[in-house]
């Protein structure tokens, strides 16, 4: 509320008012609005709502928004309509035509029909048109239509809008016919004086009212002087009327002897609001000043010290019971009642109070801004908002109680008030409902009241005597499709069996020109709770089976309107008979009878062959006897074999890991000694007897690793690795095994590569390599003259593999092999004939270890050979092509210094391994940060730029893991931070984990320099230049697993290769490396006596991983032996052994590095 009575002008210029004339919110129809003919001469609205008119091309539907034609194609007798009516009975609509026809809806569309149905006379022509009510209309609204309009039909619709139709102007609509307007531009108050109504404009007029609220004529000056201070202004009339209100309170308030009390007002004030008690005092309300009140010549001044609630007041109301109501801004409500104030804040956070009344009854009402309308009734607060009562808005700006109601004004609309609701006054969207004066409503009594309101376009009326009834939106059911057929609603009683689709359309039975309808339904018997609110207008049941059920919607208007009544349809979708009672019952009767039948046969039957049994089960007892016998015996030798079988099995393992261990421990001296050569000084005559040593050590390796391999496939235990290589670089390695085996036979090696090979592929690059140098190997022995051809090629298109072939093919010009024996060569430890054993030599597992690899690739292996022409072995294996830049280089032999300086972050929790991560790093010019977990290497990612990270899967408080998650959410690029992971297991699926966790690449530990070395050159772009590369090894060594454990007690040599190699020819470090496992041991193995399950397993992996830099594969292997089963099953039988035997070879190895350490 802003005031609640303006009180403004000083005359300046007086003229005669001339206003316009009355305007009414009219709307027409015409093409621009898809009309699609002018002249229309009948109308009706259906009861779902439609308006229907009728014209000389057709019938036409009209929904509120768009227009639809329906013709001669649609079933009706013609397109000239010229009355429209509905049937009393059915509510169907029903057409006559200027030719006599006669049409009637049927559901679908139309249909020619008869007299005796439609209930109309088959005459031909137009009708006259319906004068009476026309003049009816015209007399009670005094419509103001053009001169040459010609009107054929009126009609009302369900929400009191009118429906003209014309000839030849279209549609015309009439909204709130009770509501005019007078335009009086300027407007800015509205009060009653007595039995006077005065309207003041923005230019200074004052302007008095006739008894129906219109023609205005100009109020002469009464007196010029001031009865008010200088500088007090009133707050909603503006700068130009800030100084008369004070010459025209006076008239307004109809006493001459408040001037001297006005004069006492202090200076300064901006007033809200004013109000006349019924003693005849005056009340004034201000902003930040509080409240004054004018009586008998005395000012009093009433502030929060005096008992209100804020100073700034924006109403006031001296009621009928002498108290004196004050609504203060955005606190409540002060009341003065027998001189003492009492507060009422009415809600929790207070209200914003706009505007105070009191109707006849004597209740208080209260107009608030955002919380509606409040009722003060017998002591008690009684809240009507827009959800709950029907309110327009909950923003009201004036109350004016009337015998139709309680008017509330809003911005652009109204709302009145009866029983226990509140309807619209206006509807919604009515153009002459335009900026409203807050608070300047009043009555107009006589035979027809009404109520007057200002706003800025002129003076709005409201005639109460044709106030549409509230509206109630109603909801109308169109059509229903049952399984696509659209059928009428309301006939729709009982379906047959089975289930059905179901959709129903409905509408609200509305014309409205504005307001959005929501909709809610519930099908009762199916969905008891009400649907969510949505403006669809669509209900969709796709599968219903057999009951009774009711269709309910409910409509209401904007998104807090009140719900209207639910419109309701009931039907029956029927029971299938085998759903019935007496069915069940029948079946349960016939189920019964036909068990006791079954029972009663069944019994005889029984009875019949227990006899019979008894007699076999007689002379079976006796065969069985027999049986039992025989079958023990069976037994016994079936132990007696499975023992020998078993002692078989333990011998030949334990043959193996004997010869392995025995002949690997000089050759692995061997390889190492011819490693540390190469890295001396030798002229190239030596380089190159070198090179023939390390690639005879490493053939031998080869056959040493074949009885291997084939004893772990008999067990099942061999697994391949999926790694993306380089197919020509596969083949130079094997053709680089047998340079000098070829120059000393004089034969060549031919390598031919077909068209169509990728470049790269993905697999296991050592397991293909074994089988190659096998197949080349074995042509080289049998071969005397001539040479060898490694063939590569693609496969054929037909393979049953989904991804594509390869053939790789070993052609020699040897002895070739007879076809009788072309299958036995690939069996164990067989070859052609025993002659060829003694001649030529060697074990017989070659091809039966390549045959079963081809077989772990998927693929196959078979030979094409004639005896004394030589032999071809094709190896053929599915081969998924690889992207060559996302290989990483191969280890070099020259190891340069990284320039400029790499920085490297090593996250590693064992001192050991800390230590010679960064001997080994330094070496190559590399900056080296140690972190001791994971959670300090991201930490010290984040705070300094690295150009690589080598991570430890295994670590205290964060593993590996879990860093390179962390490490790749704050650098999810992997070529600005590449990830290495560091790791005592080289299994694939640990590799896996790695790569899934975000790292770039694994390494196992210990690690190869070269191959580290290789690996940072690669992620970080600093390979070094060709010149500073020595030539690359020229075998892939397999990785080969220690040999079985047959005695875990046995003691172990230390190899002190990979330390040496490490150390660089450096003792002092040699020294530094074995006095830190000293030190860090004796704890671990202590840890291993004491700890369970999973710490067992961690203290394991540690020492494992210290273990490995001194050659002891056995105690590795025994360490990786416990952490498993301290992982899997920490119950393993077998841990306590093994433990013992670990404490033993420990034991053992303290003196050796003790020794060690004293040579250094």
């Amino acid at each position: 509320m802003r005031c609640l009575l303006l009180i403004l002008c000083l005359f300046t210029q007086f003229a005669t008012a001339q206003p316009l004339p009355a305007r009414q919110a009219l709307r027409q129809f015409g093409p621009a609005e898809g009309l699609p003919q002018p002249f229309i001469y009948a109308l009706v609205q259906d009861r779902a709502g439609y308006l229907w008119l009728g014209t000389a091309e057709g019938l036409v539907r009209f929904d509120g928004t768009t227009f639809r034609t329906f013709t001669t194609r649609e079933g009706l007798a013609e397109d000239f309509v010229t009355q429209l009516a509905l049937h009393p009975r059915t509510g169907r609509l029903v057409v006559r035509h200027f030719q006599g026809g006669l049409s009637i809806e049927n559901g679908t569309g139309f249909r020619t029909a008869t007299a005796a149905e439609t209930g109309l006379r088959a005459t031909k022509g137009l009708l006259p048109p319906d004068t009476a009510r026309l003049h009816q209309l015209r007399r009670r609204h005094q419509l103001a239509l053009p001169a040459d309009l010609k009107i054929n039909d009126v009609l009302r619709d369900t929400e009191g809008t009118y429906w003209l139709a014309t000839a030849g102007q279209g549609l015309w609509r009439l909204t709130d016919a009770h509501v005019s307007l007078q335009p009086l531009p300027g407007l800015v108050s509205l009060v009653r004086r007595g039995p006077e109504l005065l309207a003041a404009t923005r230019a200074g007029q004052v302007l008095r009212l006739d008894g129906t609220g219109m023609n205005p004529s100009p109020v002469p000056p009464t007196s010029t002087t001031p009865v008010a201070p200088d500088g007090v202004a009133w707050a909603v009339a503006g700068a130009e009327a800030a100084a008369a209100w004070r010459q025209k309170l006076p008239l307004l308030l109809n006493s001459e002897a408040a001037r001297p009390a006005l004069a006492q007002l202090p200076t300064g004030l901006t007033v809200m609001a004013l109000a006349q008690d019924t003693a005849g005092g005056l009340w004034v309300g201000t902003v930040g000043d509080g409240a004054f009140y004018l009586h008998n010549g005395r000012l009093r001044h009433y502030t929060t010290a005096s008992g209100l609630l804020h100073n700034d007041i924006y109403a006031i109301l001296p009621d009928r019971q002498d108290r004196v109501w004050f609504a203060t801004h955005g606190t409540g409500l002060t009341v003065l009642e027998a001189g003492k104030f009492r507060v009422y804040r009415v809600l929790a956070g207070g209200i914003e109070a706009s505007a105070l009344s009191q109707d006849d009854a004597g209740r208080v009402w209260i107009g608030t801004e955002g919380d509606g309308v409040l009722c003060f009734e017998n002591g008690r607060f009684r809240q009507f908002t827009a959800r709950n009562s029907g309110l327009v808005s909950n923003y009201c700006y004036g109350l004016l109680p009337t015998p139709a109601g309680l008017v509330v004004q809003h911005a652009e609309a109204l709302s009145l008030g009866r029983g226990e609701g509140f309807s619209p006054l206006t509807t919604p969207g009515n153009p002459l409902v335009r900026q409203l004066l807050p608070n300047t409503a009043v009555l107009l009594a006589g035979r027809a009241p009404a109520v007057l309101l200002a706003g800025k376009a002129g003076l709005l009326r409201v005639g109460l005597p044709t106030l549409p009834a509230p509206a109630r939106p109603l909801v109308s059911l169109v059509a229903v499709e049952v399984n696509g057929a659209t059928r009428r609603p309301y006939s729709l009683t009982k379906l047959p069996t089975g289930p059905h689709h179901l959709t129903w359309f409905f509408r609200t039975a509305s014309l409205a020109p504005a307001g959005t309808w929501q909709y809610q339904y519930r099908l009762r018997g199916y969905q008891p709770a009400w649907s969510r609110t949505s403006g669809f207008t669509e209900a969709d049941f796709p599968r219903l089976g057999s009951g009774s059920y009711t269709l309910e919607v409910r409509a209401r208007r904007g998104a807090e309107g009140a719900w209207g009544p639910a419109t309701t349809a009931s039907f029956i979708i029927a029971t299938p008979f085998w759903q019935t009672g007496w069915f069940a019952l029948l079946s349960v009767t016939a189920v019964f009878g036909g068990i006791w039948g079954f029972l009663k046969v069944r019994t005889a039957t029984l009875r019949r062959q227990k006899q019979q049994l008894e007699a076999t089960v007689r002379e079976r007892t006796t065969e069985l006897r027999r049986q039992k016998n025989a079958t023990e015996l069976v037994n016994a030798d079936l132990l007696v074999a499975r023992d020998a079988a078993e002692a078989s099995r333990r011998a030949k393992a334990q043959f193996l890991a004997n010869m392995s261990h025995e002949i690997r421990t000089p050759l692995n001296a061997v390889i190492g000694l011819t490693h540390l050569l190469r890295g001396t000084r030798v002229d190239a005559g030596q380089q190159e007897y070198l090179e023939a040593i390390q690639s005879s050590s490493q053939n031998l390796l080869v056959i040493l690793n074949d009885i291997l391999d084939s004893s772990k496939m008999e067990a099942g235990k061999l697994t391949l690795e999926q790694v993306p290589f380089r197919l020509p670089a596969l083949l130079e390695r094997v053709q680089a095994m047998f340079r000098f085996a070829l120059d000393a036979k004089g034969l060549y090696l031919h390598t031919e590569i077909g068209t169509q090979i990728p470049e790269a592929i993905t697999g296991d690059p050592v397991r293909l390599q074994q089988v190659l140098v096998n197949l080349v190997g074995n042509a080289l022995k049998f071969t005397a003259q001539g040479g060898i051809t490694l063939l590569l090629e693609a496969g054929p298109a037909t393979h049953a593999a989904s991804e594509p072939v390869l053939r790789f093919g070993v052609r020699d010009t040897g002895i070739g092999i007879a076809p009788e024996q072309q299958e036995a060569i690939f069996e164990d430890f067989s070859q052609a004939n025993a002659s060829t054993t003694r001649q030529y030599g060697g074990t017989g597992l070659g091809l039966s270890i390549a045959r079963n690899l081809v077989q772990l690739h998927g693929g196959r292996l078979w030979v094409e050979s004639e005896e004394g022409r030589g032999s071809t072995f094709w190896v053929e294996i599915p081969a998924r092509p690889a992207d060559p830049a996302t290989i990483p280089p191969e280890a070099t032999a020259v190891l340069p210094p990284f320039e400029p300086a790499l920085r490297v972050l090593v996250a590693e929790d064992n001192a050991l391994n800390q230590l010679v991560a960064r001997r080994t790093l330094e070496a190559w010019n590399v900056q080296v940060t140690v972190a001791d977990n994971g959670r300090l290497a991201v930490e010290a990612a984040r705070k300094q730029p690295f150009d690589a990270v080598l991570l430890d899967v295994q670590m205290p408080e964060m593993d590996g893991y879990e860093a390179a998650r962390q490490l790749r959410l704050l650098f999810p690029d992997p070529t600005r931070l590449p990830l290495i992971g560091l790791t005592a297991s080289a299994l694939p699926e640990d590799r896996v984990l790695a790569l899934a966790a975000g790292m770039n690449d694994t390494l196992a530990k210990p690690f190869d320099p070269a191959v580290l070395y290789a690996r940072l050159a690669h992620y970080t772009g600093r390979t070094p230049p060709a010149a500073a590369i020595g030539p690359a090894p020229a075998l892939l060594t397999a990785t080969t697993d220690p040999a079985p454990l047959s005695d875990p007690s046995a003691t172990e040599q230390p190899d002190w290769t990979l330390l040496e190699e490490l150390a660089g020819g450096s003792p002092a470090f040699v020294g530094q490396l074995v006095r830190t496992f000293l030190a860090q041991a004796p704890p671990l193995a202590r840890q291993l006596q004491e700890l369970p399950g999973p710490a067992l397993a961690d203290a394991a992996h540690k020492l494992r991983g210290q273990v490995a830099y001194f050659g002891m594969p056995q105690l590795c292997q025994l360490l990786e032996e416990v952490e498993a089963a301290a992982r899997q099953q920490p119950s393993h039988p077998a841990l306590p052994a093994w433990l013992a035997a670990i404490e033993q070879r420990l034991q053992a190895l303290y003196p050796l590095l003790e020794q060690r350490l004293a040579g250094v």
